[in-house]
């Protein structure tokens, strides 16, 4: 699991000057990466999350909108969109859903026509619920429903980076090393022309090209993020 131990060393040794100083503490880096890499990284892997929407609850009923909802991340992190709502089985009921899997091979036809007669009648019943988001952390319902219901959504994050899939480890600390980066280069280039005097003369600090390699990697991180965030199309060539 990614930890701020692993991250902030994998910058430092890769910024360090040969005295090992860098212009910016533990602390504010990862309050850079917390403002900027975070959000800018969870735009194409964000975290699922779930929550319920107890409807009854005056905390999650809009003000004066009917069917819209409240709901709440308990961390307070960013909501990006909704994946999946799950209501009640009322309409698995209505429309004859089979409660229990078939146990024996000679049931499996019946059970599968039960299973196919129930999905063609769903959207037909008024337990065919429709969800839609609206910005920052409100679902409107239609038709109206009376009965509590759980969502799956996406969301930022979170900040101690407990849910950074291992196969984006690598990415997510490249792109706080270029966020990082730009931003030192930055204050290095505020001293005169990028150097600074010393009793045995001038050091170049090259600021300019910490912030250009910075610059670099940032967007050759997102134009590859951009790729793997593009939906996969399967042509079929008959």
């Amino acid at each position: 699991m990614l930890n701020w131990n692993t991250v902030l060393k994998y910058i430092k040794n890769r910024l360090s000057l040969p005295s090992s100083f860098i212009e910016l503490n533990d602390d504010q880096i990862r309050d850079c990466i917390i403002t900027k890499t975070i959000p800018e990284f969870s735009q194409y892997y964000p975290d699922q999350e779930y929550t319920t929407v107890l409807v009854n609850n005056q905390n999650y009923r809009h003000e004066f909108r009917k069917n819209w909802f409240y709901f709440f991340d308990e961390e307070n992190l960013d909501i990006y969109g909704i994946k999946e709502c799950y209501a009640g089985l009322e309409q698995e009921a209505l429309t004859g859903h089979p409660l229990y899997e078939p146990m024996t091979f000679s049931s499996m036809p019946w059970w599968s026509l039960d299973v196919f007669k129930s999905r063609f009648l769903a959207p037909f019943t008024r337990f065919n619920y429709t969800f839609k988001f609206q910005h920052p952390n409100l679902i409107q319902v239609l038709p109206g429903i009376d009965a509590n219901f759980a969502i799956l959504y996406e969301r930022e994050q979170p900040h101690d980076l407990s849910r950074i899939p291992n196969s984006l480890k690598g990415k997510f600390m490249d792109l706080c090393l270029a966020e990082t980066k730009i931003v030192i280069g930055s204050i290095r280039n505020m001293y005169g022309q990028g150097q600074i005097i010393t009793p045995f003369g001038e050091i170049n600090l090259n600021g300019d090209v910490i912030k250009q390699e910075g610059e670099d990697l940032r967007r050759e991180l997102i134009e590859k993020m951009e790729e793997d965030s593009m939906p996969s199309v399967v042509i079929d060539i008959g």
